[in-house]
C-alpha cells in the first residue's frame, strides 16, 4: 500500500481516538502527549514524502498543521466543546471546505454576478502574471516582488468560481469564505491579519489558538502574540520543506514576530491616526517587511513556476494577454 494512503488513514485513526479515546482523559499531560506526538509524527512522515519546490507540497502541509492545531485545541485545551463526532469532523471538513452562511447583506452588496466577474478578472491576471513571471530571472527587487503578490492575491479566482457555484446551486443560502477580501485597503496590521488577508487560516488561528490563548492568560496582546508564534513556525516549516535550508527560514520568524509586536503596540497606542495616514503606514509598513516573509521566493526564476502551472492555464478558450518584453529589476 502507498505510504501516502498509510499516512491519510493515520490521521483518520488518530482523529477517532481523539474524539472517543483521548479526550476523556483526565490528565492534561497524558493527554497532550497522546495528541500531539501523533501529529508531529504523522507531520514529520508527510513532510518526508512530499516533493520541494511544489506548491502543492506547501499545501499539504499546511493541512497537516492546520489538523494538528484543531485536534489539539479540540482534545486538549475544548475537550467538551464538541459533543458529538459529526461536529467534531466538520471542524476539521470547514477547512477543505469553508462553507458560511451568506447573508443578507452580502446578498445585496455583491451579487453571484460579482463572483462570476471578480473569479473571471483575476484569472487573466493570475495567467498573465505568470507568464510574466515564467519569462523573468528571479532577484529580490521591489518590482518582482509586487508582481509574486498579485500573481498569489490572483490565484483565488478558483475560490470566486466556486462560491458562485455554491450560491447558485443553494439558491444564495450559503457560499464559501472568501480567503482574501481586498486586503491593500486596510487601514491597520490588527485589520489586515484579522480580517482582510487569507481568512482560512486567520479564522482556524481565531478558533483554536487566539480564544484558548485568550481564555487561560485574560490578555488579548499575550494570545495575538501566541498566534503570531504559530504562524511563524508553520511558516518557517513551509519555507524549510521549500527550500530545504533553515537560513531561509530565519527571516521569516522575524517577520512574523515583528508584526506580532506591531500589532501589539498598535493596539495599545491611545490614539488614532487619521485614516489615509494609518492606510499609507500600514502598506509601508507591510512593503517593508515584506521580503522578510516572501523574499526567497522573489528570488526564484523560470524553473520553479514551470513546475507550478496555475489551473486552466492551458485551456485554449481563455483570452491571453500580451507579457511585456522586459523584466523588472
Amino acid at each position: 500500500m502507498p505510504s501516502g494512503i498509510l499516512i491519510f488513514v493515520g490521521w483518520i485513526v488518530q482523529l477517532f481516538l481523539c474524539f472517543y479515546v483521548i479526550r476523556f482523559i483526565s490528565n492534561t499531560i497524558t493527554r497532550c502527549i497522546l495528541t500531539c506526538l501523533p501529529c508531529l509524527l504523522l507531520t514529520y512522515m508527510v513532510t518526508c514524502e512530499v516533493p520541494p519546490l511544489l506548491m502543492t507540497s506547501m499545501l499539504v502541509v499546511t493541512y497537516c498543521w492546520l489538523a494538528s492545531i484543531r485536534l489539539i485545541h479540540l482534545t486538549i485545551f475544548s475537550p467538551n466543546q464538541c459533543s458529538t463526532l459529526r461536529t467534531f469532523i466538520f471542524k476539521f471538513l470547514w477547512m477543505f471546505f469553508p462553507i458560511v452562511p451568506c447573508t443578507r447583506d452580502y446578498k445585496e452588496q455583491w451579487p453571484i454576478l460579482y463572483d462570476l466577474i471578480s473569479g473571471a478578472a483575476k484569472l487573466l491576471v493570475n495567467h498573465w502574471m505568470y507568464r510574466w513571471l515564467l519569462m523573468c530571472p528571479g532577484s529580490d527587487g521591489y518590482a518582482r516582488l509586487i508582481m509574486f503578490y498579485i500573481y498569489a492575491l490572483a490565484f483565488t479566482f478558483l475560490s470566486d468560481f466556486q462560491s458562485a457555484i455554491l450560491r447558485t446551486v443553494t439558491r444564495d443560502k450559503y457560499m464559501l469564505k472568501s480567503l482574501t477580501n481586498v486586503p491593500l485597503i486596510s487601514r491597520s496590521l490588527r485589520e489586515f491579519w484579522g480580517r482582510r488577508y487569507n481568512q482560512l487560516i486567520g479564522t482556524i488561528l481565531r478558533e483554536s489558538v487566539f480564544q484558548p490563548a485568550l481564555q487561560r492568560s485574560s490578555s488579548p496582546s499575550i494570545a495575538a502574540l501566541i498566534v503570531f508564534l504559530v504562524s511563524g513556525l508553520l511558516h518557517v516549516h513551509l519555507a524549510f520543506i521549500t527550500f530545504g535550508d533553515f537560513r531561509d527560514t530565519m527571516s521569516t520568524m522575524t517577520f512574523f514576530l515583528l508584526h506580532g509586536l506591531a500589532c501589539t503596540i498598535a493596539a495599545h497606542t491611545p490614539f488614532r491616526l487619521p485614516a489615509p495616514v494609518s492606510w499609507f503606514l500600514t502598506l509601508l509598513f507591510l512593503l517593508v517587511t515584506a521580503p522578510l516573509q516572501n523574499g526567497s521566493f522573489t528570488k526564484l526564476g523560470p524553473d520553479y513556476y514551470a513546475v507550478n502551472r496555475p489551473p486552466l492555464i492551458d485551456n485554449k478558450w481563455i483570452p491571453i494577454l500580451s507579457v511585456p518584453n522586459f523584466c523588472p529589476k
